[in-house]
């Protein structure tokens, strides 16, 4: 089975999935922001805020969740393809490891290197990886029941202090001048963002199954 292939219908899909659940979400933030309709004609207020702000701040909620559920599937998708590289190399009388304290990837990570692989020849930055799964997880284990956003914790910031999925603004507005943080960023995942992510996973999975080949012909 050409598990590389079935690794990048699934990245494909993600891509997909992130632009067309997005697109009403960004035509509402732009028609607010626009003053086109039907938020052309704002109500009467005295208190000052923005016209539409409530509506304005549901649908980036709605834009932001839609990037997480993006992340979610990327880090499904690199999981089943470790699962199946490892399947390759799993003997009955031995089965691999390949949970671990530290996380499945960190398991799979293992798993490879016991077989061959040395990651400091990985042509990819080998952290945007464990950065899709350790934003995953937040998107799993939620603390604020008040909002909607979805923050990174201070154990994954202080492995990852400039994390790859943090906004702009966050990270303008946030960051210390010692690459501390004043508050906790929010994860953020935009197309700019799931594109980088994509590349790398693709381009993960593919150098792992060249070193799979070149290991099976030593």
């Amino acid at each position: 089975m050409d598990i590389n292939f079935f690794l990048k219908e699934r990245t494909k899909f993600t891509l997909y999935f992130h632009e067309n659940a997005s697109k009403p979400f960004i035509d509402i933030m732009e028609a607010i922001e626009k003053g086109d309709s039907p938020y052309d004609n704002p109500p009467y207020s005295e208190d000052g805020e923005p016209a539409f702000l409530t509506e304005w701040l549901e649908a980036n909620d709605a834009y932001n969740s839609v990037g997480l559920a993006s992340l979610s599937m990327l880090s499904s998708a690199v999981q089943l393809y470790l699962s199946c590289w490892a399947n390759r190399v799993e003997r009955s009388d031995t089965p691999l490891k390949r949970k671990s304290k530290k996380g499945w990837l960190h398991a799979y990570k293992k798993i490879t290197e016991n077989f061959g692989v040395d990651y400091s020849n990985c042509p990819v930055k080998f952290e945007i990886i464990e950065q899709i799964v350790l934003a995953r997880n937040r998107t799993q284990h939620e603390e604020d029941i008040t909002s909607n956003c979805v923050k990174h914790c201070e154990k994954d910031l202080s492995k990852h202090p400039s994390p790859h999925f943090v906004s702009d603004l966050d990270r303008k507005g946030l960051l210390k001048d010692d690459n501390s943080w004043w508050m906790m960023p929010q994860v953020h995942i935009d197309k700019e963002k799931l594109g980088i992510a994509v590349q790398t996973i693709e381009e993960f999975c593919y150098w792992l199954e060249m070193e799979y080949e070149r290991i099976l012909r030593q």
